[in-house]
């Protein structure tokens, strides 16, 4: 039930004509999203360091993790004037890490084997950022523009209300709105409160 609530929310924020390219990490509700989606390779490289902190003797696991990190550091460094050279280039890259991955997807033995499986999974959306270099590869920039707000919450111990929290969070994304666009929010607010003009 979760889920298909979840699913109902992604769409409702994205809209049903939402075509842009989706930044998000690896939460099931983004899956039927029908836009390019670009997966957060900050998600994917904590949780790989997280899986090498819980097994610190395990130096095949360590090996794996570097060689991951390596196929990502050559695809943050490549730079390409030329439009078919950069979806060639997301391709050998998908095909690279996926080759990383392979000796350890259906081993029962490797720790990494889940994370290898989460890769085949989503390996068309991991290097969408190589082919349109205006595409980040995380979505750091995302979560940091909603930080003070889960500070906010925290440190008030939320507005109380149901009616309270839509209206700060409309309040949130409107303000939020303004900045990204570089308006002024009490001109934008004076705008929505003044009377039509005829």
């Amino acid at each position: 039930m979760r889920g298909k609530r979840d699913k109902a929310m992604v769409d409702r924020v994205l809209g049903d004509k939402a075509r842009a390219v989706l930044v998000s990490d690896f939460y099931a509700a983004y899956n039927h999203y029908l836009g390019l989606k670009q997966r957060c390779w900050a998600h994917l490289l904590r949780d790989i360091g997280e899986l090498v902190e819980t097994h610190p003797k395990d130096e095949v696991l360590k090996q794996w993790a570097e060689a991951v990190q390596k196929v990502y550091q050559e695809a943050k460094a490549f730079q390409s004037d030329d439009e078919q050279e950069r979806i060639r280039s997301q391709l050998e890259y998908e095909q690279s890490l996926l080759e990383v991955c392979r000796p350890f997807m259906d081993n029962p033995l490797a720790v990494q084997a889940g994370l290898c499986r989460r890769i085949e999974r989503h390996s068309k959306e991991l290097f969408v950022f190589v082919a349109n270099p205006l595409v980040p590869a995380d979505n750091n920039q995302a979560e940091r523009s909603l930080r003070h707000l889960v500070t906010s919450r925290k440190i008030s111990g939320g507005t109380r209300s149901p009616a309270g929290s839509h209206s700060k969070m409309v309040l949130a994304s409107f303000f939020g709105t303004c900045r990204a666009r570089g308006l002024d929010p009490f001109f934008e607010c004076r705008q929505l409160l003044s009377p039509p003009q005829l």
